[in-house]
């Protein structure tokens, strides 16, 4: 869907927003989204035409979501997850081999250091 100039806008402001809350560079959200980093520069620049897939993947990422269905309207989700916790989530995927066992190990470490920092 093509966006009219004042909600590329408006998403524009809140993307970077989100990025600078969460002290992110746009290597680092590029990362995390999984986006061209060159992308996500353009992207946070407003020099998008089309509500594409690499936009959608960045506002998940930031926890931005669509209030219309249609990728007209953005706003700060309460409810998605945050950049902090995208990060997490991508290095524990990125360490797990993809196996129950490797789930059950990882889970346990987890565990541990969560024991560890109540302390």
């Amino acid at each position: 869907m093509k966006p009219k100039q004042i909600e590329r806008a408006e998403l524009v402001r809140h993307i970077n927003e989100k990025r600078l809350e969460a002290g992110l560079s746009y290597a680092e959200l590029a990362d995390i989204a999984d986006v061209d980093a060159s992308q996500v520069s353009r992207i946070c620049r407003g020099q998008f035409i089309t509500f594409g897939a690499s936009v959608v993947r960045i506002c998940t990422t930031l926890g931005l979501q669509n209030t219309q269905g249609e990728g007209t309207t953005w706003k700060r989700s309460r409810h998605a997850s945050d950049p902090n916790w995208a990060k997490l989530e991508r290095s524990i995927r990125r360490a797990w081999d993809n196996t129950p066992a490797g789930a059950e190990r990882l889970a346990k470490v987890i565990a541990a250091v969560g024991e560890i920092t109540r302390k």
